[in-house]
This record gives C-alpha cells, structure tokens and sequence, in this order.
C-alpha cells in the first residue's frame, strides 16, 4: 500500500512539473502509462552515441553528463543535465539516433518515456510545442555563450567565464547571498570546458578563493560574489 501511495505522489509531482503541465489530462494519462522510473547508479551509461533514439528522459534526482567525443578520443561536447530537466532534446523530432552518449555522475533517479510516444503527443499541443521550442532556444543562447568563451584570448577570462556557465546552469541558492553548485565538478573537467589547462584552472582558483569570489571543497563549488561572475558573462 505505501508503494502504491509513493508513486500516486510522484506521478502527481510530476503533473505538475514545468515540463509536464501543459498536457491535457488526457494526454497526461496517455504518458503516465507509458511512464517507467529508474534508478541508476553513479557511473552507469543511458545510453551511447548512434543508439537508436528509442527514449526521452525527465531527470528527478541527482547530475547527467552529455558527452561527445571526435576522432582522437578527445573531448567534442560536453554538458550537464540538473533535477527537473527533460533530456536529450537534440535530434527530436527528426533523427532516429542519439547525438551524444549520456552517463550518471551521480546516483539518479529518472523518468523515461517513449521517444516516438512524447514527440506524437507533443505534435498534438501547442503548449508543449512553445515549452519545446523555448527549451530549444534557451539551450542554443547557452552554447552561444559557450562559444564566445571559447574565443576569449585571455585563458583566466575563459576559466571565470566556465564558472559563470556553470552557475548559471548548474546553480542553486542556498541564502540571499550564496550559490552552490550542489554536484561535483572536478578541475579537470573545468579545464576541457574552458580549453585551458590543469595549471591554469588551479591558479585561477587559487587567485578567486584568495580574493573571496567562491569556495571549493570536495568538488563542490559555492559562490560568494555570483555577481562578480555574472558581469564576466
């Protein structure tokens, strides 16, 4: 009986999560009944790129990282998916295999749905058709920055900009003053984002923390000037 009341509870949740409230009851019930939950544990892979997009993932705890790599098994692309995200939205609609691989960085716990299933429904509602579309450009202003960064001469300003992404994407408020990032971000993935090195990711660090721009303590970063990052970006 008690499971049966926590998952009427999550699935009401769900309901009424940003993604998912645009859908008629309706429809709802035509995707609640397709709806599995899964729980992976950290380091486990979704799946890879070229598999057959078969799935749509909501992500209801914990980190996922996108990644792509080029010829010399080198990073190409890499990014974060954070709790209540729908994910990948990359291909919808048109092509029938994963662009990028998808792992946990953490323990997760998530929905997926029916890849053919979400996008028939979602071709149906206008709502969900905007809420897509909005999604869409909010992802292509943030790899528009994330370009930009990449141009930027000075390998310091690259490494501050990266930070200020991630903020941004990745930030949580935890008091008035203070964001943290509330998932590990190793230095070494901070210096791929930025296209720096080790070295230079750790003296800029070194540099932030000594004049009280942000804290990092077991790959876990807090802000305590997240203005001072905004105005880098």
């Amino acid at each position: 009986m008690e499971k049966i009341e926590n998952y009427i509870n999550q699935v009401h949740e769900l309901r009424n999560t940003e993604v998912f409230a645009g859908f008629s009851d309706l429809e709802f019930e035509e995707l609640q009944s397709n709806l599995y939950m899964r729980h992976y544990k950290k380091g486990q892979i979704l799946f890879d790129e070229g598999d057959q997009r078969e799935r749509i993932y909501f992500l209801k705890k914990g980190l996922v990282r996108l990644e792509r790599y080029d010829a010399s098994a080198t990073f190409s692309y890499f990014d974060y998916v954070k709790t209540e995200r729908l994910f990948p939205y990359g291909g919808m609609f048109t092509d029938k295999e994963y662009h990028y691989s998808a792992y946990a960085v953490t323990d997760i716990d998530l929905y997926y749905i029916p890849m053919q299933l979400f996008e028939k429904v979602v071709l149906q509602n206008k709502e969900q058709m905007i809420y897509i579309c909005t999604r869409l450009s909010k992802l292509l202003l943030n790899h528009e920055v994330r370009l930009q960064n990449c141009v930027t001469s000075s390998a310091t300003d690259r490494v501050i900009q990266t930070i200020g992404i991630l903020m941004d994407k990745l930030g949580e408020p935890i008091t008035p003053e203070l964001i943290e990032i509330p998932y590990p971000i190793t230095l070494k993935e901070l210096a791929s984002l930025s296209g720096t090195t080790r070295e230079t990711v750790g003296h800029t660090m070194k540099k932030l923390k000594e004049e009280q721009k942000i804290e990092y303590h077991h790959k876990i970063f807090v802000f305590l000037d997240s203005d001072y990052f905004k105005d880098h970006l």
